[in-house]
């Protein structure tokens, strides 16, 4: 499960945004009742579909909070395991199952778990149905449930782990290796899904574009990526027997870019610190680990969503909210 924090940019005019995330998408699904108005497509191979929301408790210090709970499917034709519904202008939820798909049904390709209160969000995404596309399946039902000025002011992003930054910070950084395939793969990803979380990337990944130049002639981007085993990469390091005048300035550019990435979403990098500890992207986002009843491909409803909740109510307990 990882952590995201929701803000709403102030528009052209100077305006702020009312209301909080949570209280916007779920006017926007009670307006959007059925699953056809809340099927979305996100740019990925697969739809997206608002399958159910649920209301839940959540006992937070300064007493019981509500928060909202719901799930969303990812689905395509001809897959495998469970299988959902197809969007219908009638049904108001979707519910998975794991037998054979009969007449009017289809396969559920993966499912993610959301819990939203205030402007935090939960979420427990899939192999195919990552974390970026659910925030983007939320700006699209915002959008077209009646907030769509709210929708393209809204940046959600994910949240480190302190004690990894804190790591960075204080052992310094000996380098950082970045892999110009897998990091590019991440770059155009997040672009298809929410670019709002790579625009401070442009130098850095500009950088990788240009490592990847001389292997290229009229290629895109897309073409690079699409010739398998063609790579490079760049590593950045800092030689710490150095003595000069700005040697202190060498290690804050290369500390100041490993904090740069571990606080991003962006993947293929290893970090290294002075004492030779590594940390890769897995290592650096705030994220926690839970065991849930496995269903088809999916796994229990209800569980999840209770891990949802507790994983909410431990993040405040840590003052991780409050950040």
């Amino acid at each position: 499960m990882y952590y995201f924090r929701c803000e709403f940019a102030m528009d052209a005019q100077g305006n702020k945004v009312k209301g909080t995330l949570e209280s916007m998408v779920e006017r926007s699904w009670s307006k959007l009742n059925t699953t056809d108005l809340r099927t979305f497509n996100i740019g990925e191979d697969s739809l997206l579909v608002g399958m159910q929301l649920s209301k839940k408790t959540a006992p937070l210090s300064k007493g019981d909070k509500p928060c909202i709970v719901l799930s969303i499917g990812a689905y395509e034709e001809d897959a495998a395991a469970s299988i959902i519904n197809k969007p219908s202008t009638s049904r108001t939820e979707i519910q998975s199952s794991t037998y054979a798909p009969p007449v009017n049904q289809e396969y559920l390709d993966d499912e993610a778990f959301l819990c939203i209160y205030d402007d935090h969000i939960l979420i427990s995404p899939a192999a195919k149905l990552r974390a970026g596309a659910a925030i983007r399946f939320l700006e699209k039902l915002l959008h077209k449930g009646g907030y769509k000025r709210e929708s393209t002011l809204m940046d959600a992003q994910q949240i480190a782990d302190m004690d990894a930054i804190k790591t960075i910070q204080r052992e310094g950084v000996k380098n950082i290796s970045i892999n110009a395939y897998a990091y590019i793969s991440s770059i155009e990803r997040l672009k298809r899904t929410n670019s709002s979380h790579i625009t401070h990337l442009d130098k850095l990944t500009n950088w990788m574009k240009s490592g990847l130049d001389y292997l290229r002639d009229d290629d895109t981007d897309a073409d690079i990526l699409e010739k398998e085993g063609l790579n490079t990469r760049i590593v950045i390091s800092h030689d710490g027997r150095a003595s000069g005048l700005h040697v202190k300035d060498g290690q804050k550019h290369a500390t100041d870019t490993a904090k740069l990435l571990a606080s991003s979403d962006a993947c293929g990098y290893t970090i290294t610190t002075r004492s030779d500890k590594k940390l890769t992207h897995e290592d650096t986002i705030l994220k926690s680990n839970v065991n849930v009843v496995p269903h088809g491909k999916s796994v229990d409803r209800e569980s999840m969503w209770t891990e949802l909740v507790l994983c909410l109510v431990n993040y405040e307990n840590q003052g991780v909210l409050a950040k």
